[in-house]
């Protein structure tokens, strides 16, 4: 599913946290642990927010290797989505001098500790994020993904479509302040 991502984001405890960890420790593999600096930035000439959600984003992320990536989110679509482009960069100052010539300005930096599990068709992704908490991705990996096994896995766990969330993380932090 290159291109595309079908995923539920939850806020969630230390607690909850801690119980997923511990039954993906046993049963799934852990596919990585690392630190993430996300910049976001903002076009000057046009809003990627619609009803003050935002609904595209630009980003640098750094983890190493540097890249770029353009997301727009489908809130409208069922369910909903993300389109996704993302590409490696040599440079992430040289990248960054040129959405700043295109009109672009940093919107955000955000400093987070991200550790990833794969289990069948689920990736996980949990993310400590600095001066807001806790998150986890779920992502599907199959191209025709039905989204209620991410909803009766999760279940087990005491979360549910109440803890989901659909801001994208610009608007989580923006509102943690």
């Amino acid at each position: 599913m290159k291109d595309k991502e079908i995923e539920v984001k939850f806020v969630i405890n230390k607690t909850t946290k801690n119980k997923l960890i511990k039954y993906l420790e046993k049963n799934a593999q852990k596919e990585s642990e690392f630190r993430l600096i996300d910049t976001y930035y903002v076009p000057n000439f046009k809003s990627f927010e619609v009803d003050g959600e935002t609904v595209e984003c630009v980003r640098i992320r750094e983890k190493g290797k540097a890249q770029l990536t353009y997301k727009k989110i489908h809130k409208d679509a069922t369910p909903v989505y993300c389109d996704e482009f993302e590409t490696e960069i040599s440079s992430a100052e040289q990248t960054e001098k040129i959405l700043f010539a295109l009109g672009f300005s940093v919107d955000i930096k955000i400093d987070k500790t991200r550790t990833t599990y794969k289990m069948g068709e689920f990736e996980f992704d949990f993310d400590s994020v600095k001066n807001l908490g806790e998150l986890l991705e779920i992502e599907l990996k199959e191209e025709n993904a039905d989204i209620s096994k991410i909803f009766d896995f999760v279940k087990n766990f005491g979360l549910s479509k109440k803890d989901v969330t659909y801001a994208g993380i610009q608007n989580l932090m923006k509102g943690s302040k």
